[in-house]
């Protein structure tokens, strides 16, 4: 009698946006946290050790997308627009990502899609779908300004320091 030995490829196939909505989330959350003033990019790659020129380019898109105020001159920067801070994380994904299309026979709109054999009744289509639908339906449930708080250890570890009353001319501090 043949033994018939039954091989389980696993591979773990991920999700994964890119980094320029990496960034652009990244972004977002260091100008939620920022209190005081403009930002650089030059902060912000400072902070996170990523490179300014890629940062450039992710700063026009949001300030195109009316989401950060950007400055531009000797004493410009940038600065999130206060409703910013209720965009869901979904928005900004979608906005900043160019393709859900998980396989082939998804197509974006105005992209023709692959053809499979199979598809007239395949259910695996489906799948993908709904999968799609539940990971942006989990990510609309943030938003930048829920993420970035408690601000206070995001502040620390993005190398703020925390903002102390000033006193004038001798008197205490208000409170």
């Amino acid at each position: 009698m043949a033994r018939v030995a039954v091989v389980r490829l696993t591979t773990i196939a991920l999700m994964r946006l890119t980094d320029y909505t990496d960034y652009a989330l990244r972004v977002m959350l260091y100008l939620a946290v920022r209190e005081d003033g403009l930002a650089t990019i030059q902060d912000i790659s400072d902070a996170y050790g990523i490179s300014k020129n890629h940062l450039m380019k992710v700063v026009q898109r949001l300030g195109e997308l009316g989401w950060i105020e950007t400055i531009r001159g000797r004493n410009g920067g940038l600065r999130i627009f206060e409703p910013s801070l209720q965009l869901s994380v979904g928005e900004v994904v979608r906005a900043t990502e160019s393709d859900f299309a998980l396989v082939g026979c998804f197509a974006d709109e105005g992209v023709v899609p692959r053809t499979c054999v199979i598809e007239p009744h395949c259910r695996l289509k489906q799948v993908f779908h709904e999968a799609r639908n539940a990971f942006f339906a989990e990510l609309d449930r943030h938003t930048i300004a829920e993420l970035a708080q408690p601000a206070a250890p995001l502040a620390a570890l993005l190398g703020f320091r925390p903002l102390l009353p000033i006193a004038v001319n001798g008197a205490a501090p208000p409170d």
